[in-house]
């Protein structure tokens, strides 16, 4: 009878065990699902604002090659 309480005891002890195991690691999924997600948007903005500067640099690169030209038509 001591062994079958012992045994009892033994698997309840690791039942609860795996049951806080279990509720750690959702909240770690959840964790890293937040995570991944503000990693993402701050992907997005970073390619967004990439994207905007190389235009914007393009603009002024376009604007100053216009000038040159008009100066060497001037010139010519």
């Amino acid at each position: 009878m001591e062994v079958l309480f012992y045994s009892l005891g033994v698997l309840t002890v690791a039942f609860l065990y795996a049951v806080v195991s279990v509720f750690k690691l959702r909240q770690q999924i959840k964790q890293l699902e937040i995570y991944k997600q503000e990693t993402d948007q701050n992907v997005w903005d970073l390619s967004r604002n990439i994207s905007d500067q190389a235009d914007e640099i393009y603009r002024t690169l376009d604007s100053r090659l216009d000038k040159l030209e008009d100066r060497l038509t001037k010139n010519s």
